[in-house]
């Protein structure tokens, strides 16, 4: 475990080393730069996954192929690094919304959210024939629960609770809504042209999840976002369909 964790973190330090200068430099006033700073650098180590080998994505699955132990080492990091930029912006995330009408509507409508995403991409996977590999072991099954979870808090909080939280305040919600859920997509571009045998299949997919969370957003908070996101990974991951 620790050769592999030791290769992914050497493989992040130069661009991790530029995001500290940057953050240093840049005035916190400066919303939007800073927020796409973030942004960037999440694109950086999410895609450094792939180089490293912890997950292998076809046209028509995503499978985590790292031991348990990396993969909750870097729910761990995302945990350590939604805190971190929730520390330091706190004007874009200023206006914020956790939850929805109350707890229990957020949870519902994240998960309807999921079901939603996941519908839709069954059917299409079924409709072009796409093949999968192998589902996981179900004694996996939970800590890729918890993976697709708390790592997705920290996507979400930059895409929903920072870039959409920061442009409702000067145009329309369902605007921002869709200008979020596109550019979400957008930032999938390299892991797409990563593995370019899938790579339409990634942008659809993230296209659709994307969408879908960032009108959760509108309606359900960071909660709800969250739930969409992350569990529709794991329906994907975990080989439901």
């Amino acid at each position: 475990m620790i050769p592999l964790l030791s290769q992914y973190f050497l493989s992040i330090t130069p661009a991790f080393l530029v995001w500290l200068v940057l953050l240093i430099a840049l005035p916190k006033q400066f919303v939007i730069p800073r927020v796409m700073l973030h942004i960037f650098f999440f694109i950086h180590a999410r895609d450094a996954i792939t180089a490293n080998g912890f997950w292998q994505i076809t046209s028509g699955d995503l499978r985590f192929t790292a031991p348990v132990a990396v993969l909750l080492t870097l729910a761990a990091v995302s945990a350590i690094l939604f805190m971190a930029v929730w520390r330091i912006e706190a004007d874009a995330r200023k206006g914020m919304r956790w939850l929805g009408e109350s707890f229990w509507h957020s949870m519902l409508t994240g998960i309807l959210g999921a079901a939603l995403v996941s519908v839709v991409a069954a059917t299409l996977k079924n409709y072009f024939a796409l093949t999968s590999t192998p589902a996981p072991a179900v004694n996996d099954l939970l800590m890729l629960l918890v993976f697709a979870l708390v790592a997705n808090t920290y996507e979400e909080l930059l895409f929903r609770g920072l870039l959409q939280n920061t442009l409702s305040k000067t145009i329309s919600p369902a605007r921002a809504a869709l200008i979020s859920g596109f550019f979400f997509c957008f930032c999938h571009a390299n892991l797409a042209m990563q593995v370019g045998h899938a790579s339409v299949s990634i942008l659809l997919f993230t296209l659709i999840e994307g969408i879908a969370a960032a009108f959760v957003y509108n309606r359900a908070g960071l909660l709800g976002a969250t739930l969409t996101h992350g569990l529709a990974v794991f329906a994907l991951a975990a080989g439901i369909y």
